[in-house]
């Protein structure tokens, strides 16, 4: 059997917290070990649930570290522990695989216990529901230590609500700076409430130059935003941002005008359907109109400058024309290409606003 002679005696004559403790570790280093037998098994589980309950916090912590990270344990032997006071609690809450999801959001929604919380946000891996709840609790340990965890996945939701409610908060702003896996919503997010000091963060980490953070904040936003643009996005995550640029306010003319500039065909239709309130289909067949009509009608609905519209559907024409061509959009080959056909379509003409243009295609190859 598990416990020897001297190990009954010990707990006859020895009634101690250490003698306790002692007999515990014994107990446990086997049952973790695979040792037993069934019957054996449960007589260690039913020792595990009598000291579970032991007036003694220090032989709680002891039970509780030393099954924190065996998933065949009882759940109601685990969740007991988790309930539990701080030093009992947090090591199966940190550790244990035995606590479902269900489990930990019930101690989180439950909990004003900044450690057991901590301990949760550290947990090898944290699904998005369990982090959602952690989000929900506003402390700014938990959700630093959260953002710090490459195990945990956080909703877009939850990301976005923590780019939102702490704009102001250093040094969780610096822990969304470095997460990772940013949706580009909030990326967009972080960006649009930028501080000088994280802009010069963000100069250094998309080789912004020294002229473009000194111009002020909203142009370094605006730069960060297309050269975020200029990844491999989808259709529905750029609607997304898009959608999340129109209610921030940063979905402004000069953004779309760059972006066309660049060559990025799909956030500038779907930014002209947001702004024009069509759909991206009806807004994509209208673009395709070779006439005029179709072009002018939703840029004018769109709201953008009509100075602009003779200068921008050229540029439209010439990106149209290049799409799907070899030259990848962005690169000198590609810049190249695009001015020598918006010079050759507008030949002779005098239009407005064209120069401009073909300066912003020239200089954005130039940062690359």
């Amino acid at each position: 059997m598990m416990l020897s002679r001297e190990d009954v005696e010990r707990l006859l004559h020895d009634d101690s917290p250490e003698s306790r403790g002692h007999i515990l570790e014994k107990v446990a280093n086997q049952y973790n070990a695979k040792q037993l037998t069934r019957s054996e098994q449960d007589i260690a589980e039913h020792i595990f649930r009598l000291l579970m309950r032991d007036l003694s916090t220090r032989v709680r912590q002891t039970l509780s570290e030393r099954i924190k990270d065996n998933d065949g344990i009882p759940r109601d032997i685990v969740l007991h522990l988790a309930q539990d006071v701080e030093p009992v609690a947090v090591p199966v809450l940190e550790a244990s695989q035995v606590l479902s999801d269900a489990d930990l959001v019930s101690i989180v929604e439950a909990s004003h216990d900044m450690e057991k919380l901590v301990a949760i946000s550290r947990r090898n891996s944290v699904s998005p529901r369990v982090s959602d709840a952690l989000v929900e609790t506003n402390y700014t340990q938990v959700l630093t230590s959260l953002l710090g965890n490459k195990g945990a996945e956080l909703s877009s939701q939850g990301l976005t609500r923590i780019a939102t409610d702490f704009a102001d908060n250093s040094d969780i702003t610096q822990a969304l700076i470095d997460h990772p896996n940013l949706p580009v919503t909030v990326v967009e997010r972080v960006i649009s409430k930028a501080s000088a000091a994280v802009a010069a963060q963000l100069k250094d980490k998309y080789n912004l130059s020294e002229q473009e953070v000194g111009e002020g904040s909203a142009k370094v936003r605006d730069e960060y935003m297309l050269r975020l643009i200029d990844g491999d996005l989808s259709d529905p995550e750029i609607a997304e941002l898009v959608e999340q640029m129109e209610a921030d306010g940063s979905l402004t003319p000069s953004v779309l005008m760059t972006s066309l500039c660049r060559g990025q065909l799909s956030f500038f239709t779907i930014s002209l359907a947001a702004l024009a309130k069509l759909s991206v289909t009806n807004t994509r067949k209208l673009l395709a109109d070779r006439g005029s009509h179709g072009f002018e009608g939703i840029y004018r609905k769109s709201g953008l400058p009509d100075s602009m519209i003779h200068a921008v559907r050229l540029v439209l024409r010439a990106v149209q024309d290049l799409d799907g061509n070899d030259a990848i959009p962005g690169s000198m080959l590609y810049a190249n290409r695009l001015v020598e056909r918006i010079v050759e379509t507008a030949g002779d003409q005098n239009i407005e606003h064209l120069p401009y243009f073909i300066a912003i295609i020239r200089r954005n190859v130039q940062k690359r």
